[in-house]
Order: structure tokens, then C-alpha cells, then sequence
């Protein structure tokens, strides 16, 4: 069962990973990142199925083993790139792959240079040799790093959105918290699975494995799904968008009402409420804060401080509640003008219409 399991794991990452690899539109970068998070992953449980070639060829069966310290920086420079449309690889990136050659030259000295029986001899007493312990440490180590890294990033870019959009396909932010809780779960399980390994529990090694396998079969479901059927996630921001909540906060005088900084934002918001009522620039589903402040000629910065920190509400909430409400009056509108028909023909409906000529 963990054979067929793990074999239509294989055969899945790799035909999403084509399958990215071949789109020519959208973001390129986020398509072949999400591709190589893919490949490496494939490479990693490829031991299951190829177990008697890897025997033939140790020296890239080491190789093989190291490469999951390239899940986690490809997941993360993923992120990036689908968090925030500016986002370029540079020379920097390369740093990512620091632990991967480090741990490549660990086992320089007593397994890579060594001959065919020394490394039976090291394979012989895997588990033992402090060079593996010292690798484990350095993958579980280095993937919660990354993971925690991610889900800041992830947080931050919450907030961007909530301050700076008012539209639902800006919300990456729901698809990456999934994907990264999937992930975190498998995570958890392989590192439960070399605990396993390596204690008296080894028995329950099987089931773990299993578990692990099909939570590694849920994420590439998931991943596929959404990348077919919900190609609006895939929407950044720029990385140049600052979070209002990190700024620092500018004293109130709201509660002296002479003075000249209080009058100007009650003038502000009193412009900002008749523009929203008179002008109606929420029925655009892509409205932004940059849009609007143009609309109002203010800067960005003034209207959302002013939003977060005067009306008390996030740009996202603000522009919804307007919505909501247009709704609800053209409602109540196509109701009222529904009126003597709704109250022939349905008791009920004319009780609708009553109660909406009432509170008319």
C-alpha cells in the first residue's frame, strides 16, 4: 500500500511540476519556484521506489538525502514571489543553499572519500554516525526556521491587504495559510518518524510513513486545485507597501476640538464620506487605497491613517461596509417599489413592504 501510495505521489509532483514548468502566462518566477519546491520533494521520497539503484550509486543517494535541505528555501522564495508581484531573485538568494554544501562537505572526509567499503561501513552504522545527526539537526532546524519566517511574512502581508485592498482576489494570503499548515503538518510527521527511528519506538516508523505520505498526496491535490480553479490567488503586492501598525503611532488631538489637526480630519472625513456617497467608487471591485486617494486627492499614507486610526476601521472593512450598505438600500428600494404587488399577492411580502415603508 505504501508503495502505490508513494508512487502516485512521484508521478503527481512530477506531472504538476510539467505542468507549471509549461504555463506562459501569469507569474513565470512563482510557477518555476512552486515547480522546483515540487521536484526536490519528488527527489526526497524517490528512496521509496528506487531503493536498489541508490544502493548501486551511495554517493548520490547521500546526494539525494541532502537535497530536502532545498524544500524549505524554495517553498519561501515561492512566497515571495506569489506575496509580492516586485519579487526578483538575486545574488543574495544563493546564500539558501549554505546548509545543503554544508552538509555535503561534512561527509567529505569519511564517506565521499572513501571507497566502496568504507561506505558500506558508514550505511552499515547510518544512524550512529554524528555526521547524520549532525544533518537531521540541520534540516529539522533550518525547515521551522523557514516555516516560522514564512508564516510572519504571511501575517504581514494580512495586514497590507486589510489597509490597502478592498477586493477578494488580493487575498493569497487564505490559499498560502493552507498550503503552509499542510506543510508544517508534514513537517511534524517526518520529524515524529525520525524520532521513531532513532528510539525504541520504532515500530509505529510504518504508520507514520504512511500518514506522512498521504498528508504529501493532500498538499499536491491542493496545490493543483487551487492553480486550476483559482487562478485570481495567484496575485501579489508590492514589497514596497508598508504596514500602517508599523509606524509609528502620531499623537491624537481629537479631543480638543480647536484644534487646527482635529478640524482638518473631521473636513477630511466629511469629504471622504459624501465622495463614498455621491461618487460611489466602492462598486469598483478593484478598488484600491492608492485609487482612492488619487480620487480624493490625498495621499495614500493620509487616507489610510486616517481610515485605521480616525474611522477606526481597515480600508478592507471600510470599503465592504459601504457595499453591504448600497446593497441593503437597493433592496429595500426594489421592495418598496415592488409594494402593491408584494401586498396583493403575499401576506408575508407585504410585511416586508410595511416594515420597509416604516423605517423609510
Amino acid at each position: 500500500m505504501l508503495e502505490n501510495i508513494v508512487l502516485l505521489i512521484f508521478f503527481s509532483h512530477l506531472l504538476v511540476a510539467a505542468f507549471l514548468l509549461n504555463i506562459d502566462k501569469g507569474n513565470q518566477l512563482s510557477h518555476k519556484l512552486l515547480a522546483s519546491y515540487l521536484l526536490v520533494m519528488t527527489l526526497d521520497i524517490s528512496n521509496f521506489l528506487f531503493s536498489n539503484f541508490y544502493s548501486v550509486h551511495p554517493n548520490l543517494n547521500m546526494v539525494r538525502s541532502n537535497i530536502a535541505l532545498f524544500t524549505a528555501p524554495f517553498l519561501y522564495g515561492y512566497v515571495n514571489a506569489v506575496v509580492y508581484n516586485d519579487f526578483k531573485l538575486k545574488p543574495k538568494h544563493y546564500l539558501h543553499c549554505l546548509p545543503f554544501v554544508l552538509a555535503c562537505l561534512v561527509l567529505v572526509p569519511h564517506f565521499f572519500s572513501v571507497g566502496v567499503e568504507g561506505k558500506q561501513a558508514f550505511y552499515d552504522n547510518f544512524n550512529a554516525r554524528p555526521e547524520v545527526i549532525f544533518i537531521l539537526y540541520l534540516v529539522y532546524i533550518q525547515v521551522g526556521m523557514y516555516i516560522v519566517t514564512i508564516f510572519r511574512i504571511l501575517n504581514r502581508q494580512r495586514k497590507v491587504i486589510i489597509e490597502n485592498y478592498s477586493d477578494e482576489h488580493h487575498l493569497t494570503i487564505r490559499w498560502l495559510t493552507q498550503f503552509l499548515s499542510l506543510f508544517s503538518l508534514i513537517y511534524i510527521l517526518a520529524l515524529a518518524r525520525t524520532l521513531s527511528i532513532f528510539s525504541a519506538y520504532d515500530n509505529i516508523v510504518t504508520i507514520l510513513t504512511l500518514v506522512m505520505m498521504f498528508s504529501i498526496f493532500l498538499n499536491i491535490c491542493r496545490i493543483l486545485w487551487q492553480a486550476l480553479n483559482h487562478p485570481q490567488l495567484f496575485v501579489g503586492v508590492n514589497s514596497k507597501v508598508e504596514v500602517l501598525s508599523d509606524k509609528p503611532s502620531i499623537e491624537d488631538h481629537s479631543n480638543n476640538p480647536n484644534d487646527d489637526a482635529s478640524k482638518t480630519n473631521e473636513d477630511l472625513i466629511a469629504k471622504l464620506e459624501n465622495y463614498m456617497l455621491l461618487n460611489k467608487p466602492f462598486l469598483d471591485p478593484s478598488l484600491s487605497i492608492d485609487s482612492l486617494a488619487k480620487q480624493i486627492e490625498v495621499s495614500s499614507i493620509e487616507l489610510s491613517m486616517l481610515i485605521n486610526r480616525k474611522i477606526g476601521q481597515h480600508f478592507f472593512d471600510f470599503v465592504n461596509a459601504h457595499r453591504i450598505n448600497f446593497a441593503a438600500d437597493l433592496l429595500s428600494y426594489r421592495i418598496l417599489r415592488m409594494w402593491p404587488t408584494c401586498r396583493t399577492h403575499s401576506p408575508v411580502m407585504a410585511g416586508i413592504a410595511n416594515l420597509c415603508t416604516h423605517g423609510a
